[in-house]
């Protein structure tokens, strides 16, 4: 690219080297195609000679008319040609104005980062760090505890949602009426602002200036260079050979209950509970047994 500009910035000097070379091409035009000294005729021969080839015709130095047709040509051509250097430097100052808007761009989506999208458990609305805005606020939901198939991942249902049409599906697996069932979500612990049974609210949430996000599990610093986004306790389902598993994830250390219908109905569906450590195959030191496990999440 920065050859290109500077292959650019003598355009001026070839047109003067242009005319120059028309002045040497005249010079060499009456060298070259001979002189008859004291001859004041325009001698002409056969168009074609015994080769096939044409042949030339020989120009006096007292020709003035001829000399001037030939001058004439060269200036023809070099206005041409100094026309063509215009354009092309018209299009090469485009094309400089393009890449220089480019990289403004690209430097300023540098700075600014690509973004990241992640969820906040436990709140209504995202933390206003790093840039953070909240897309929707939602209903922690997943599995039922209880139920053996079905998914294990957690969603955060949004609470305005677009139902399926009606035909869906034209049909079920043949003689049966098996689906995939999705429920609301519980703390099975009591905490500060929210209680035993209380449904989980949730948020999906955008880091606008961040490009990477992670869940760091037991601590509640990030590491340098990496900003917090929220702080908070590792959560799973209960441990049992009867219940379902579930992801880790980080419930906000501030945690609220869901607004929607009444507090604590112990209804069940996808469970929280706080994780512990386990001494064994987990070193201990640096974890100690039975210790609750931290969260945090961090963006960069």
């Amino acid at each position: 690219m920065n050859e290109g500009i500077i292959t650019t910035v003598h355009f001026g000097d070839f047109c003067h080297k242009m005319e120059k070379r028309m002045f040497i091409t005249v010079i060499l035009l009456v060298v070259t195609r001979g002189t008859c000294v004291g001859d004041n005729k325009e001698t002409e021969t056969s168009p074609l000679d015994s080769g096939g080839e044409t042949k030339g015709r020989r120009l006096l130095l007292n020709d003035p008319n001829t000399l001037l047709k030939e001058i004439e040509a060269l200036q023809r051509e070099m206005t041409s040609l100094k026309s063509h250097v215009t354009t092309v430097e018209t299009e090469v100052t485009a094309q400089r104005t393009r890449i220089f808007s480019l990289e403004s761009q690209l430097n300023s989506r540098n700075q600014q980062g690509v973004g990241s999208i992640y969820t906040v458990w436990g709140r209504k609305f995202c933390p206003a760090v790093n840039g953070t805005t909240t897309i929707y606020t939602g209903i922690t939901a997943g599995g039922s505890y209880i139920d053996q198939g079905g998914a294990v991942d957690t969603l955060c249902l949004p609470h305005n949602p677009d139902m399926a049409p009606p035909d869906f599906p034209t049909r079920l697996q043949t003689g049966t009426s098996y689906v995939g069932t999705i429920y609301g979500s519980e703390y099975q612990f009591t905490y500060r602002n929210y209680a035993e049974d209380d449904d989980v609210p949730c948020a999906v949430c955008s880091a606008k200036t961040a490009s990477a996000i992670m869940m760091l599990p037991a601590k509640v610093t990030c590491p340098d260079d990496w900003v917090i986004q929220y702080a908070g306790f590792l959560t799973s389902e209960y441990v049992s050979s009867d219940w379902r598993p579930s992801e880790y994830l980080c419930l906000h250390e501030d945690a609220e209950y869901l607004t929607e219908g009444s507090r604590q109905h112990n209804m069940n569906g996808r469970l929280f509970y706080p994780v512990k450590a386990v001494c064994g195959s987990l070193p201990c030191p640096p974890y100690h047994d039975q210790q609750y496990l931290t969260c945090v999440v961090c963006s960069q």
